[in-house]
């Protein structure tokens, strides 16, 4: 694979050699190699949507296990209740693939067809979550009084897993985060894509009780309630986006990033856009001195793109030109 990417950047060199100062040319060898090897890290993560670890028993285990899918498919709440999905939760062991019976230290877990499943909340009307969810870092700068970390830490992993939403959890000074400050977007989605997260949700005291916030590149909401409040917020939150966003028709858009000077500016740039709302894949295409162009695949084209791109580093004035998007890299 390396040495099919280093030759695909000397094909293009060849092709216009011309046009290029010999830095450039050199350059855009090291980035290919650099890209093949180390790979492009993304926020996204494919959840297990159809694996679900129950602890009922008997009929009991594999209407449970239908219901937490349910959820994680749809990455609605109510889902589990919903009126539309009566027939799925009638006979859950007609999706069953695979079961294992709980053992010493190990619940029982039902494997679901989920495909199978998808196709039929699609028949009833409802919309499915894509499998390739936002990754989101989980961090706490203050905690309401008596709170016991390692208990918040078994809350919030146990819902992140019943919702199908992936999350790294991560202590404040870890995070780059200062305990007891009020966050802000900017520090928190810097703090997230050190991570290889695309969103962060914050937790801090609200007297006795939790408010969670949750950065991404929309913007920001705040979740009141318990322990697991920001995790069912952020998961009804994202869900909502993603469905907007892959409504939209998918295209191929250009984009055009000036001030890119070095090898690690190249790869930073393209991870970045590979985590933006919305986007498939990002190909290089051309290596300048100071200028890199990719080939992005983007649900709503341009215009999503550029919405994609306002008020995310390290991109600076984002402008659409056609079927092309211009930016400036600032480190």
């Amino acid at each position: 694979m390396e040495n099919a990417v280093i030759l695909y950047a000397l094909r293009i060199m060849r092709q216009s050699v011309s046009r290029r100062a010999r830095r450039a040319l050199l350059l855009s060898v090291a980035l290919a190699t650099a890209l093949a090897s180390v790979g492009v890290r993304a926020a996204t993560q494919n959840v297990a949507v159809g694996e679900v670890a129950v602890t009922s028993a008997g009929d009991e285990a594999f209407a449970e296990a239908m219901r937490v899918a349910l959820v994680r498919a749809t990455g609605k709440r109510a889902a589990a209740q919903d009126p539309a999905f009566a027939a799925l939760r009638a006979d859950p062991r007609r999706y069953v693939q695979i079961f294992r019976p709980a053992s010493a230290g190990s619940p029982a877990v039902v494997v679901f067809d989920i495909a199978a499943i998808e196709r039929g909340i699609e028949a009833a009307g409802r919309v499915v979550w894509s499998r390739e969810r936002p990754v989101v870092l989980v961090t706490i700068i203050s905690a309401p009084p008596g709170a016991d970390p390692a208990a918040v830490r078994a809350a919030l992993e146990a819902a992140g897993s019943a919702r199908g939403l992936p999350l790294r959890l991560s202590s404040a000074q870890s995070a780059g985060l200062k305990s007891g400050e009020e966050p802000n977007a900017q520090t928190a989605l810097a703090a997230a894509r050190r991570a290889g997260a695309e969103a962060a949700l914050i937790g801090q005291a609200d007297g006795s009780e939790w408010q969670w916030t949750l950065f991404d590149v929309e913007g920001s909401v705040v979740f009141p309630g318990g322990v697991v409040a920001g995790i069912d917020g952020a998961a009804e939150t994202l869900s909502s986006m993603s469905l907007a966003v892959t409504a939209r028709a998918e295209s191929t858009v250009i984009l055009q990033i000036d001030g890119v000077r070095t090898l690690a500016d190249h790869v930073r740039v393209q991870r970045a856009a590979s985590a933006l709302t919305g986007v498939r894949g990002v190909v290089p295409l051309e290596v300048e001195a100071e200028r890199a162009s990719f080939r992005v695949q983007v649900a709503g084209g341009a215009a999503a793109l550029l919405e994609a791109l306002k008020g995310v580093r390290p991109f600076a004035s984002p402008a659409a030109v056609g079927e092309r998007v211009d930016v400036r890299f600032e480190p």
